[in-house]
């Protein structure tokens, strides 16, 4: 294995480390942590306090706590774009740290696509926010 192998290898194995430390404190937090609960220690959305609107990432913290609960229903039901978020997630890091993931080309081009990330996260941002069915059902509750 050459040196720039290695060097990526361990790269990935720290970033890993990382991750995981990251993600079993979240979980952690996340079953001993009601967000839902008046009083609750984790903060609300600064955006929707300040406007009244629904950002990207509104009820995404209910969303977690759903999903750490086994409660995939109510995890859709608070942000449907973590559906999407959490298996597209590992795979950018995996292709940003070069790796070939074993996808058809076109899937690798989209998921790759910043443009698209961004047009999204903007049509998920203004759907939320219209106020007549079936788009009020993407508003977290």
């Amino acid at each position: 294995m050459d040196r720039s192998a290695r060097q990526r290898h361990l790269t990935l194995a720290v970033a890993a480390t990382a991750a995981t430390a990251a993600a079993a404190a979240g979980v952690w937090v996340l079953r001993h942590v009601d967000p839902n609960a008046a009083g609750s220690p984790l903060p609300g959305c600064m955006f929707y306090h300040f406007t009244g609107l629904y950002c990207p990432g509104c009820g995404m913290t209910r969303a977690l706590h759903a999903l750490a609960h086994g409660d995939l229903a109510q995890m859709m039901a608070m942000n449907p774009l973590l559906g999407l978020l959490i298996p597209a997630l590992p795979l950018l890091v995996l292709q940003g740290l070069g790796y070939r993931l074993p996808l058809p080309r076109r899937a690798l081009a989209i998921l790759g696509n910043g443009k698209a990330w961004l047009g999204l996260l903007a049509a998920f941002w203004v759907l939320r926010n219209l106020p007549w069915p079936p788009f009020s059902w993407l508003a977290p509750g």
